[in-house]
Protein backbone atom coordinates (compact mmCIF):
# COMPACT_ATOMS: atom_id res chain seq x y z
CA UNK A 1 0.00 0.00 0.00
CA UNK A 2 1.79 2.94 -0.92
CA UNK A 3 2.27 6.27 1.53
CA UNK A 4 0.26 8.69 1.52
CA UNK A 5 2.11 12.50 0.24
CA UNK A 6 2.05 15.04 2.54
CA UNK A 7 0.00 18.16 2.03
CA UNK A 8 0.43 21.17 2.33
CA UNK A 9 -1.81 21.22 5.41
CA UNK A 10 0.61 18.71 7.23
CA UNK A 11 3.99 21.22 6.78
CA UNK A 12 1.95 23.43 8.60
CA UNK A 13 1.55 21.51 11.15
CA UNK A 14 4.39 20.32 11.32
CA UNK A 15 6.40 23.58 11.38
CA UNK A 16 3.80 25.07 14.05
CA UNK A 17 4.95 21.31 16.08
CA UNK A 18 8.62 22.73 15.50
CA UNK A 19 7.70 26.26 16.54
CA UNK A 20 6.37 25.20 19.93
CA UNK A 21 9.35 22.51 20.46
CA UNK A 22 11.90 25.05 22.25
CA UNK A 23 14.75 21.89 21.22
CA UNK A 24 13.86 22.18 17.79
CA UNK A 25 13.65 25.59 17.54
CA UNK A 26 16.96 26.36 18.99
CA UNK A 27 18.31 23.66 16.27
CA UNK A 28 17.10 25.08 13.38
CA UNK A 29 18.37 28.97 15.22
CA UNK A 30 22.09 27.09 15.24
CA UNK A 31 21.46 25.86 11.81
CA UNK A 32 21.13 29.34 10.84
CA UNK A 33 23.68 30.97 12.74
CA UNK A 34 26.31 28.43 11.42
CA UNK A 35 25.22 28.92 7.86
CA UNK A 36 25.48 32.73 8.17
CA UNK A 37 29.00 32.82 9.97
CA UNK A 38 29.80 30.09 7.03
CA UNK A 39 28.93 32.97 4.67
CA UNK A 40 31.01 35.73 6.01
CA UNK A 41 34.00 34.58 4.87
CA UNK A 42 32.48 33.70 1.13
CA UNK A 43 31.28 36.97 1.32
CA UNK A 44 34.16 39.01 2.27
CA UNK A 45 35.82 37.14 -0.25
CA UNK A 46 34.29 38.08 -2.90
CA UNK A 47 34.48 41.85 -2.35
CA UNK A 48 37.94 41.37 -1.70
CA UNK A 49 38.18 40.07 -5.04
CA UNK A 50 36.33 43.00 -6.48
CA UNK A 51 38.02 45.58 -5.09
CA UNK A 52 41.59 44.13 -6.28
CA UNK A 53 39.90 43.49 -9.45
CA UNK A 54 39.36 47.15 -9.67
CA UNK A 55 42.33 48.20 -8.67
CA UNK A 56 44.54 46.14 -11.70
CA UNK A 57 41.87 47.72 -13.92
CA UNK A 58 42.26 51.12 -13.05
CA UNK A 59 46.14 50.48 -12.93
CA UNK A 60 46.12 49.49 -16.51
CA UNK A 61 43.84 52.33 -17.39
CA UNK A 62 45.83 54.42 -15.89
CA UNK A 63 49.05 52.97 -17.51
CA UNK A 64 47.23 53.32 -21.14
CA UNK A 65 46.28 57.20 -20.30
CA UNK A 66 50.03 58.00 -19.52
CA UNK A 67 51.79 55.82 -22.54
CA UNK A 68 48.87 57.57 -25.07
CA UNK A 69 49.36 61.48 -23.46
CA UNK A 70 53.69 60.35 -24.07
CA UNK A 71 53.16 59.39 -27.70
CA UNK A 72 50.78 62.66 -28.00
CA UNK A 73 54.01 64.69 -26.75
CA UNK A 74 56.32 63.11 -28.71
CA UNK A 75 53.93 63.64 -32.07
CA UNK A 76 53.50 67.42 -31.31
CA UNK A 77 57.09 68.04 -30.12
CA UNK A 78 57.99 66.85 -34.03
CA UNK A 79 55.25 69.21 -35.38
CA UNK A 80 56.78 71.51 -33.21
CA UNK A 81 60.30 71.16 -34.64
CA UNK A 82 59.00 70.84 -38.37
CA UNK A 83 57.11 74.42 -37.97
CA UNK A 84 59.43 76.16 -35.97
CA UNK A 85 62.31 74.64 -39.17
CA UNK A 86 60.05 76.59 -41.52
CA UNK A 87 58.47 79.57 -39.97
CA UNK A 88 61.10 81.90 -40.96
CA UNK A 89 61.06 80.66 -44.72
CA UNK A 90 57.26 81.26 -44.77
CA UNK A 91 57.65 84.68 -42.63
CA UNK A 92 60.45 85.93 -45.21
CA UNK A 93 57.65 84.41 -48.58
CA UNK A 94 54.80 86.58 -47.06
CA UNK A 95 56.84 90.08 -46.63
CA UNK A 96 58.44 89.44 -50.22
CA UNK A 97 54.91 89.35 -51.29
CA UNK A 98 53.42 92.03 -49.91
CA UNK A 99 56.66 94.13 -50.52
CA UNK A 100 56.14 92.95 -54.17
CA UNK A 101 52.27 93.31 -54.04
CA UNK A 102 51.41 95.46 -57.10
CA UNK A 103 54.52 94.54 -59.02
CA UNK A 104 53.04 92.76 -62.21
CA UNK A 105 56.34 91.16 -63.71
CA UNK A 106 56.94 88.59 -60.77
CA UNK A 107 55.11 85.39 -60.60
CA UNK A 108 54.91 83.41 -57.24
CA UNK A 109 58.01 81.38 -58.46
CA UNK A 110 59.90 84.13 -58.77
CA UNK A 111 59.29 85.78 -55.31
CA UNK A 112 59.41 82.04 -53.76
CA UNK A 113 63.06 81.97 -54.98
CA UNK A 114 63.51 85.50 -53.47
CA UNK A 115 62.52 83.86 -50.09
CA UNK A 116 64.39 80.40 -49.98
CA UNK A 117 61.32 78.49 -51.80
CA UNK A 118 58.02 77.31 -50.04
CA UNK A 119 57.74 74.48 -47.10
CA UNK A 120 55.29 73.55 -45.38
CA UNK A 121 55.64 71.32 -42.51
CA UNK A 122 54.04 67.87 -42.52
CA UNK A 123 51.49 67.59 -39.63
CA UNK A 124 51.46 64.67 -37.74
CA UNK A 125 48.14 63.25 -36.02
CA UNK A 126 47.06 60.43 -33.92
CA UNK A 127 43.61 59.22 -33.14
CA UNK A 128 44.00 59.47 -29.14
CA UNK A 129 39.98 58.52 -29.29
CA UNK A 130 40.64 55.12 -30.77
CA UNK A 131 43.93 54.45 -28.66
CA UNK A 132 42.26 55.13 -25.44
CA UNK A 133 39.62 52.84 -24.09
CA UNK A 134 36.24 54.48 -22.56
CA UNK A 135 37.69 53.76 -18.68
CA UNK A 136 40.75 55.51 -19.98
CA UNK A 137 38.68 58.42 -21.55
CA UNK A 138 37.08 58.45 -18.07
CA UNK A 139 40.56 59.35 -16.22
CA UNK A 140 40.69 62.61 -18.47
CA UNK A 141 40.01 66.07 -16.97
CA UNK A 142 37.31 68.04 -19.52
CA UNK A 143 40.39 70.73 -19.95
CA UNK A 144 43.28 68.70 -21.99
CA UNK A 145 39.75 66.62 -23.65
CA UNK A 146 38.89 70.10 -24.67
CA UNK A 147 42.49 70.73 -25.86
CA UNK A 148 42.80 68.03 -27.88
CA UNK A 149 39.90 68.33 -29.80
CA UNK A 150 40.84 71.83 -30.16
CA UNK A 151 44.09 70.59 -31.57
CA UNK A 152 42.62 68.25 -33.98
CA UNK A 153 40.55 70.94 -35.99
CA UNK A 154 43.76 73.03 -35.89
CA UNK A 155 45.47 69.79 -37.52
CA UNK A 156 42.37 69.21 -39.78
CA UNK A 157 42.41 73.53 -41.00
CA UNK A 158 45.95 73.15 -42.33
CA UNK A 159 46.10 69.83 -43.78
CA UNK A 160 42.83 71.33 -45.87
CA UNK A 161 44.25 74.74 -46.10
CA UNK A 162 47.43 72.42 -47.73
CA UNK A 163 45.97 70.83 -50.00
CA UNK A 164 44.09 73.94 -51.56
CA UNK A 165 47.57 75.68 -52.04
CA UNK A 166 50.00 72.61 -53.58
CA UNK A 167 47.73 72.59 -57.05
CA UNK A 168 48.67 76.84 -57.34
CA UNK A 169 52.39 75.79 -56.27
CA UNK A 170 52.73 72.78 -58.59
CA UNK A 171 50.82 74.42 -61.49
CA UNK A 172 50.67 76.85 -63.75
CA UNK A 173 49.59 79.59 -61.47
CA UNK A 174 53.23 79.63 -59.55
CA UNK A 175 54.84 80.70 -62.71
CA UNK A 176 52.00 82.97 -64.20
CA UNK A 177 52.91 86.75 -64.29
CA UNK A 178 51.20 89.63 -65.41
CA UNK A 179 47.48 90.56 -63.79
CA UNK A 180 46.59 87.07 -64.33
CA UNK A 181 49.63 86.39 -62.12
CA UNK A 182 49.19 89.22 -60.04
CA UNK A 183 45.94 87.89 -58.88
CA UNK A 184 47.19 84.44 -58.20
CA UNK A 185 50.02 86.20 -55.78
CA UNK A 186 47.32 88.20 -53.74
CA UNK A 187 45.36 85.00 -53.04
CA UNK A 188 48.41 83.20 -52.37
CA UNK A 189 49.24 85.89 -49.66
CA UNK A 190 46.15 85.67 -48.10
CA UNK A 191 46.58 82.29 -47.63
CA UNK A 192 49.89 81.97 -46.40
CA UNK A 193 48.97 84.68 -43.96
CA UNK A 194 45.82 82.49 -42.51
CA UNK A 195 48.51 79.47 -42.88
CA UNK A 196 51.18 81.50 -40.51
CA UNK A 197 48.40 81.82 -38.22
CA UNK A 198 47.38 78.86 -37.87
CA UNK A 199 50.54 77.60 -37.23
CA UNK A 200 50.96 79.96 -34.76
CA UNK A 201 47.83 78.89 -33.01
CA UNK A 202 48.82 75.47 -33.12
CA UNK A 203 51.95 76.20 -31.44
CA UNK A 204 49.77 77.93 -28.43
CA UNK A 205 47.67 74.71 -27.77
CA UNK A 206 50.80 72.27 -27.79
CA UNK A 207 51.98 74.69 -24.94
CA UNK A 208 48.84 74.55 -23.31
CA UNK A 209 48.51 70.66 -23.83
CA UNK A 210 51.88 70.35 -21.91
CA UNK A 211 50.46 72.52 -18.74
CA UNK A 212 47.33 70.56 -18.99
CA UNK A 213 48.98 67.18 -19.01
CA UNK A 214 51.50 68.38 -15.98
CA UNK A 215 48.40 68.97 -13.75
CA UNK A 216 46.70 65.89 -14.99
Amino acid sequence: MSEKAPTNTDEVIDLHASEKNPKKKKNFKAVLGKIGLDMIPVVFGILIALFINNLRENYQDRKLLEATLSSLSKEFQKNIEGIESNRQRLTQLSDTLRHYREEEMYSIFDLAAKADGVGLAEIYSINWQISLNNNSLRLLNVQTIHLLSKIDEKHKELNEQASIIYPIVYGPPFFQKGKEGLAYRKGFEIWLTAYIGNEKELLTLYEDFEKAVADQ
